[in-house]
């Protein structure tokens, strides 16, 4: 089973890993602005932040940029729903914001791209 965002699979070609961000509140601890600051100061909340990284795989060249352009297409859209992590495991309201090749495209049987993607939880 492969992940989906909004009921749509757009990773599913290949292996994917989920990271959540750290949640809960953004703070200051104690002498990080000055010597006199000696509390914890929160801030504020934190988004909920979902980090995908894998690898798209294609059998050509074209198929694999047309998964590409396809992602590209909803991170600008700011395609938003419910994200679906591969154990069944979601996540409200999230929006697919980037995705980002984290190397050159590989040739072997397959043509692959490894990528990082992230969903946030927009305010």
């Amino acid at each position: 089973m492969s992940s989906t965002i909004a009921g749509q699979s757009l990773f599913g070609s290949g292996p994917e890993r989920f990271v959540v961000r750290p949640v809960g509140t953004l703070f200051l601890p104690p002498l990080a602005l000055d010597a006199l600051q000696v509390t914890t100061t929160p801030l504020t909340a934190l988004e909920v932040w979902v980090v995908q990284t894998g690898r798209l795989t294609a059998a050509t060249d074209a198929a694999l940029w047309d998964q590409v352009e396809l992602i590209r297409q909803r991170a600008e859209e700011r395609l938003t729903g419910t994200l679906v992590l591969p154990t069944g495991r979601s996540f409200a309201d999230m929006t697919l914001l980037r995705l980002a090749p984290e190397s050159g495209v590989e040739h072997g049987r397959m043509v692959s791209l490894a990528y990082r993607a992230d969903y946030i939880r927009l305010a």
